[in-house]
């Protein structure tokens, strides 16, 4: 799902840096108001295990594979805000030391995998709104991660299939298409890994999971040590 560079019209290089611009500066202030303390070292360390993470493969079919992405995972381990922020560490590790991922289409590529891949937390938030059922709790963690992944291959669709480089080879009716197809698969993949990390987490130490604290509804004076 990381966008080279050259896929991308500048246009929407400004424009996926803009819209990635304003949600950073929106999670650093609601992360700053969040912590009672520096979060940098909690980045650092969650940001490498998901770049770790990511480099282990697992294959889908006809010589595919895929990897996890870890939105959801660093959601519910850290909390959206703080997630958002280190989710962007790591693809910035990676565009910069290892070239997975351009450095102008760096906007597209946080608002697809960072952002996008992110958000469904509110969504796990939404569907236990009325239910205590752990069941339930881990379905959502589930469709969550899976929708995470399908909806951030479709952004990417979108924004490539927009972009002059593959208006010749049938724009988004090509792209998008090709995206989900495989993407579809590779979610189940992400939340199978995401449902089991988050379960074994949830029996062994609950109190790592600090995205349960937001679930539950933390206030602004009830600031997370």
């Amino acid at each position: 799902m990381h966008i080279p560079d050259g896929y991308l019209s500048m246009e929407i290089c400004a424009l996926t840096y803009a819209i990635a611009i304003v949600f950073l500066v929106w999670s650093w202030k609601k992360a700053k108001a969040t912590y009672s303390q520096s979060i940098a070292p909690l980045l650092a360390i969650s940001s490498a295990f998901v770049f770790a993470a990511q480099m282990i493969n697992f294959p889908i079919t006809y010589g595919t594979s895929g990897h996890l992405v870890g939105g959801i995972f660093l959601s519910m381990l850290l909390g959206p805000y703080a997630a958002i922020l280190s989710m962007t560490i790591v693809l910035m590790m990676q565009a910069v030391f290892f070239a997975d991922g351009g450095i102008f289409t760096f906007g597209a590529n946080v608002l697809n995998m960072a952002i996008i891949g992110v958000l469904g937390f509110f969504l796990i938030q939404l569907l236990i709104k009325n239910s205590k059922r752990k069941s339930w709790f881990f379905s959502s963690v589930f469709v969550a991660s899976w929708l995470s992944v399908v909806l951030g291959a479709l952004a990417c669709g979108l924004e490539i299939g927009f972009s002059p480089v593959f208006y010749d080879a049938g724009g988004i009716a090509v792209t998008v298409p090709a995206m989900l197809f495989w993407h579809v698969l590779i979610g189940l993949g992400e939340a199978a890994i995401t449902t089991t990390l988050i379960s074994q987490l949830h029996r062994l130490q609950t109190p790592l999971l600090t995205g349960l604290t937001f679930l539950r509804g933390s206030k602004q004076n009830e600031r997370i040590p």
